[in-house]
């Protein structure tokens, strides 16, 4: 079997079909779906069963109790055989040649993982199309702001091995599991690959985990960002790859996590609700310094961090409001 593809199945009954539609129909073909219900309580294990019966040589389906999306992911790894891994979440879809170009790279060069880019698809609008900027290289050794890549889980293809080491695990019923093992496994990659080609979509709802109103899991970012830096301390690099580190802080807990607790609190709560996140960002990073990467910024990401600085919180709310206004 050449590849595995998890998905992780809870609460998605409105996007199941699409998702596994997009995995049944690849052009690839040495590949099996593994399927991993985590206790849903909604209609997908009926749609999962009727995707059983029609493909029966493809998808292998699997029911556990609720532990989270990197718990689901983790007994997914145990059943699967793939010589490569692949992770799809159940609310996304993918190009009909993922698996085919993303093995033919991995293939021809050997790599021990290949990246592709993504589409950021709205529900309330057209699939939106975005160049992220894609830090190609060899590894992060030689090129570290590979480091710097959207440290999502789930538009990679990886070989098999990186996992092989205990602690290439993701961690259970914790948010950002994504961002501890992906910065963690580029270490481990002699040789990592890119594609252009926008291969995965990445859909955006309004009540997926990143925009839950619960604003307390979104410190656990914090957490998230300590292992990491843990991890790049035991093996002596946190000095090498010291810019790369803080700006991932700057961008996913400095800008992303703030915003998400701001447009989420009430306006007299804001800076309480945030006093976790801003007194852990400038015990560890420097606010004010010129980190070589900030020209990578975004417009928009370099406003909200203008803005964060000045602590115009309110004001952030008030444009993310219009923005929610303008869109709906």
């Amino acid at each position: 079997m050449r590849i595995s593809v998890i998905v992780p199945v809870y609460n998605v009954e409105k996007y199941l079909s699409r998702c596994l539609d997009s995995l049944v129909n690849q052009t690839f073909k040495d590949y099996e779906i593994i399927v991993v219900n985590d206790g849903s309580p909604d209609n997908s294990k009926k749609i999962i069963n009727e995707y059983l019966k029609k493909f029966p040589e493809l998808i292998k389906s699997y029911t556990k109790k609720n532990g989270g999306l990197g718990s689901a992911r983790n007994y997914g790894l145990k059943k699967s055989i793939g010589e490569y891994i692949m992770f799809v979440d159940s609310d996304d879809f993918v190009e009909t040649n993922m698996l085919e170009k993303m093995y033919s790279v991995a293939r021809k060069k050997n790599s021990d993982m290949v990246i592709c880019n993504i589409n950021d698809y709205y529900e309330k609008s057209s699939i939106n199309k975005l160049n992220y900027n894609i830090y190609t290289g060899n590894n992060v050794f030689k090129n570290p702001e590979i480091i710097l890549n959207r440290p999502a889980a789930w538009n990679k293809l990886y070989k098999r091995e990186l996992f092989n080491n205990s602690d290439m695990k993701f961690v259970d019923n914790k948010w950002y599991e994504d961002l501890r093992l992906t910065t963690k496994l580029y270490l481990e990659c002699n040789k990592i690959s890119f594609i252009k080609d926008h291969l995965y979509n990445y859909v955006i709802r309004e009540n997926s985990i990143m925009n839950n109103k619960n604003i307390s899991r979104n410190y656990e970012i914090i957490e998230a960002f300590e292992d990491v830096i843990s991890y790049y301390r035991e093996k002596n690099l946190i000095d090498k790859f010291n810019d790369e580190i803080e700006f991932l802080a700057i961008n996913h807990l400095f800008i992303a996590a703030s915003v998400r607790i701001i447009i989420n609190s009430r306006n007299k709560d804001i800076r309480k609700n945030l006093t976790p996140i801003l007194e852990y960002f400038k015990t560890n990073f420097n606010i004010n310094n010129k980190n070589k990467y900030l020209k990578d910024l975004s417009f928009n990401q370099h406003l909200i961090y203008t803005l964060m600085k000045s602590e115009c919180y309110v004001l952030i709310k008030f444009i993310f409001k219009i923005k929610e206004f303008i869109s709906a």
